[in-house]
């Protein structure tokens, strides 16, 4: 069965959230969404991309259709995976419990990711000396994304939110560093809602633009969250 939505004029991370609730209907197997916006139709590609769907998009006068395709899967087949699925993520689960004496740890872990919150290396306390203390902070916070590009590590993805989404900005001390993060094959995303707010959206690639699902699905998979 097919569904169409138009999701035109609502801003991320709406459009996805309402997908995503059809896309939990296993009775539908096309989905075609209508938005008005580049990085609405990257962040619906995302959410299909997690998914397992094939993902179609096409440009319409002045909006975007994306289609969302689920496999043609015979449904009994598909049951029966997803049982088998079920009881080997029990069984997965069980082992888990056991092996860390009671506490479960998420078998889909994955990976690093290196949230920044704010455009400064933790908070810089206010004082007489306030913008001393948050120039120190923010030239800490670059400190530690140059020493992360040279130490080796790797992690999964790099996402930013609140004024953290400041150190996107093209004309900023961080952007270098970033987007040398970037070519190791690093992620490197930013909130959609907090560019909008800081005036930034226009000025950062929409590949790196993301949503609140998108960010909360990174961190709820991540085996390790590191927020300087």
């Amino acid at each position: 069965m097919k569904k169409s939505l138009d999701l035109r004029g609502l801003t991320c991370p709406e459009p996805v959230l309402r997908t995503k609730k059809l896309i939990d209907d296993p009775s539908l197997s096309c989905i075609e969404v209508l938005v008005d916006s580049e990085v609405n139709v990257q962040n619906l590609t995302r959410l299909g991309n997690s998914q397992k769907l094939s993902v179609k998009c096409e440009a319409a006068d002045e909006h975007f259709r994306v289609v969302l395709q689920r496999s043609t899967t015979n449904s009994k087949e598909q049951e029966s995976a997803e049982h088998h699925h079920d009881a080997t993520a029990t069984k997965a689960k069980v082992s888990s419990t056991i092996a860390t004496g009671g506490n479960t740890i998420a078998s889909t872990a994955t990976g690093t990711i290196i949230l920044i919150s704010r455009n400064t290396f933790g908070e810089a306390h206010g004082s007489e000396n306030s913008k001393a203390d948050h120039d120190f902070s923010a030239n800490l916070l670059n400190l530690f994304l140059q020493t992360l590009l040279q130490s080796g590590h790797e992690p999964r993805a790099i996402l930013m939110v609140n004024s953290g989404v400041k150190l996107m900005d093209p004309d900023g001390p961080y952007i270098k560093v970033l987007n040398e993060l970037k070519e190791k094959g690093i992620e490197v995303l930013a909130c959609g809602l907090c560019l909008d707010y800081y005036d930034l959206k226009s000025k950062v690639p929409v590949e790196q633009v993301t949503n609140m699902f998108a960010i909360c699905e990174y961190l709820f998979s991540a085996d390790r969250i590191i927020s300087p």
